[in-house]
């Protein structure tokens, strides 16, 4: 008990340090001596409770360089998820279910915000290839790319972070999906992307969830 105690304790000192703004994202923590003396608690406690917020996502160990505090937590919530399809927690429909539902969330937070200024361009240069010339495995990972970016187009924090958790899990199975469709299928995909695009540019709702909706029944 004794031992988690002291753990915790450098937790929250670490925390108490961000919260005061001592340290941001990518600075580098103290080390694991000047925090054993500073708090006067043994090295492997501070070990333990670095490891702890590694794993959270909140840290990253570089070896020969340090510890640095890092924003990691989407693939932490991922990894959790896929933890959870372990365990029969979940399953797969469910996920892609909630990642269609998301999707419609995150375009109403970019026409709601009123982003879509800010990235339409880097959206369209991932749509200006010419699609169908391309191999099957590039289609996917410019797929995987779109639908990030329209991610980082809602700039809202929360929703960046739970949505990237998901479709970093997503992808997995999305990418497999979108190397077996048929060059019919693979050309109503590419014109879904640039429907949602429009929708959000014109800041017409009916049709940005009707090519959403399109676009997930296209590859589940």
């Amino acid at each position: 008990m004794a031992e988690q105690k002291e753990y915790s304790k450098a937790i929250d000192y670490l925390c108490k340090m961000v919260e005061n703004n001592e340290i941001s994202i990518g600075d580098k923590l103290p080390t694991e001596r000047k925090l054993a003396e500073t708090l006067g608690i043994g090295r492997n406690s501070i070990r333990e409770a670095l490891k702890i917020l590694e794993h959270l996502g909140m840290i990253e160990s570089r070896h020969g360089s340090g510890n640095y505090l890092t924003a990691n937590m989407s693939e932490t919530i991922s990894e959790c998820m896929e933890m959870m399809l372990l365990l029969r927690q979940t399953n797969t429909n469910e996920i892609i279910s909630f990642r269609r539902e998301m999707e419609l969330v995150i375009c109403k937070t970019i026409m709601k915000g009123q982003t879509i200024g800010r990235w339409k361009e880097k959206l369209e240069e991932i749509l200006s290839y010419d699609w169908q010339q391309l191999p099957k495995q590039q289609q996917a990972e410019l797929d995987a790319k779109f639908h990030f970016t329209l991610i980082q187009a809602s700039e809202n924090t929360m929703w960046i972070c739970i949505s990237e958790a998901i479709a970093l899990l997503y992808h997995k199975w999305i990418d497999t999906a979108v190397l077996l469709i048929s060059e019919d299928i693979s050309a109503k995909l590419y014109e879904t992307h640039r429907q949602i695009l429009k929708s959000l540019t014109d800041g017409d709702w009916d049709s940005c969830e009707q090519a959403v909706n399109e676009h997930y029944n296209l590859i589940v």
